[in-house]
């Protein structure tokens, strides 16, 4: 088995070490990847992905700030070259071309020697609005997280499960890894849009976790191979309303949920027989809830274990009685008591009126135009709207939409338009691997010193 030479290759590198049982890699998405992530388990090692996409400086200094023993591309490669050699297939130049079934039912794999309350995984969160900070997560709380998942979310052993989105970050270690941990269906990997695209070709998955942008693409694009999807899992922003009923109309479940890495990720989730635009779903088994002046606050199971040297910051975060801060705020629908996103806490606006804006309803509309890849409201010398958008994109026509909706509100009549240049981007840190921004750093990097026009 696969596993078992990469489990023995990693114990030997371990024992060669002094006081280390952190595992490092660069995470590509590939097949290798889910080895090494299966063998830190087995071995009951904390693993720490990290992935590749993030600028050279930023993947530098989290893998100095771990100090774990660091597996090598040479390491995946061979890793690569074994999978290969064990299915029989010729060589290629595609790590993430083959697919996984769940060792779920291996009792090698289900009995772990990792203690269910220590680091069994450490995630960086996406830092939307602060830096990134390195999440502890333990066996315990990976494993009640995605059998909660599964269990608002059924699937089954037959399913083929397509994942696009990163591995080294929560959204996908769980409800696509995890989860298929624990079901026992096959599980196929790629990063980014174009690779799942290709894989399309070959494969017809039922279940495909992504982000709103994928899925509106699917829509307009069209691609091959999507006759039996069931369930579109969509994170990290709403899908818009349009989108939302599109896919129900293909008979495609949008199943919204909603979450944050300190959490595992998943707080909430819609399950096939619920789901509406809108909102994301009930709190999934295991948390308590509370919301405190429109910010929610969770207590459970799922939760993580605290920041990775950074104690301060995790009382920040958490109270001695295990409260999660979310940052979020939120409301129940008086109708079905799912939960409805409102924005973070702290990207209220306050204008000089004192009227409060909450940009993330208002930048979430204006991501419905078309060519409109994101949209960040800022309060500078005057409220501004910034706007990223898709190549070849007709700006005058972006800017009389996005006027349109702005003088629907009152507070925003003045707004001034201006576009992103060069675009934003995952390398120089202004997008999360999720593709959604990080507001801070945006601010910080290209609006802070902008005087006005």
């Amino acid at each position: 088995m696969v596993v078992d030479l990469a489990a023995a290759r990693i114990a030997r590198l371990v024992n060669a070490a002094t006081n280390r049982r952190c595992i490092t890699h660069s995470s590509h998405n590939g097949d290798a990847d889910i080895v090494i992530a299966l063998a830190s388990m087995k071995l009951g090692l904390t693993e720490a992905p990290l992935d590749s996409r993030i600028e050279m400086t930023e993947l530098r200094r989290r893998r100095s700030y771990l100090d774990g023993i660091w597996i090598d591309d040479r390491f995946k490669d061979q890793i690569a070259s074994e999978l290969i050699e064990a299915r029989g297939r010729s060589s290629t130049d595609e790590s993430a071309d083959t697919l996984c079934s769940s060792p779920a039912n291996d009792s090698r794999l289900g009995k772990s020697r990792q203690p269910t309350e220590k680091v069994s995984l450490i995630l960086w969160t996406s830092g939307t609005t602060k830096e990134p900070l390195a999440v502890q997560l333990s066996a315990k709380s990976l494993h009640a997280n995605a059998a909660a998942k599964l269990k608002a979310v059924p699937q089954k052993q037959s399913d083929l499960r397509l994942t696009m989105l990163p591995l080294s970050h929560a959204y996908a270690r769980t409800c696509d890894f995890g989860t298929w941990l624990l079901s026992g269906c096959t599980l196929a990997v790629c990063i980014g849009y174009q690779n799942m695209v290709r894989r399309l070709k070959d494969l017809q998955p039922n279940l495909i976790n992504t982000v709103p942008a994928v899925a509106s693409r699917l829509l307009r694009e069209n691609p091959d191979n999507l006759e039996n999807l069931r369930l579109l899992g969509c994170g990290g922003a709403p899908l818009d309303p349009i989108s939302f009923m599109e896919w129900n109309a293909r008979r495609v479940t949008v199943i919204q949920g909603y979450g944050l890495t300190e959490a595992g990720p998943v707080i909430s989730s819609a399950t096939p027989t619920n789901a509406m635009p809108g909102l994301v779903g009930e709190p999934v088994e295991g948390w308590e809830i509370a919301i405190k002046q429109g910010q929610l606050f969770v207590r459970g199971p799922h939760v993580m274990l605290g920041y990775c040297g950074q104690q301060e910051s995790t009382q920040k975060r958490m109270t001695k009685d295990g409260w999660l801060a979310t940052g979020d705020l939120v409301e129940r629908d008086h109708k079905t008591q799912q939960l409805r996103i409102l924005g973070r806490v702290d990207d209220v606006i306050v204008l000089a009126s004192g009227r409060k804006i909450y940009p993330a309803a208002i930048e979430r509309d204006i991501e419905q135009i078309d060519g409109v890849q994101h949209a960040l409201l800022h309060n500078g010398v005057n409220l501004e709207l910034w706007l990223n958008l898709e190549a070849e994109t007709d700006c005058a026509t972006v800017r009389r939409e996005a006027l349109r909706v702005l003088n629907t509100r009152p507070a925003t009549h003045n707004c001034t338009i201006h576009f992103f240049q060069p675009a934003l981007s995952i390398k120089a840190g202004e997008l999360t691997a999720k593709e959604t921004i990080r507001r801070g750093r945006i601010i910080e990097q290209r609006l802070s010193n902008y005087a006005g026009s």
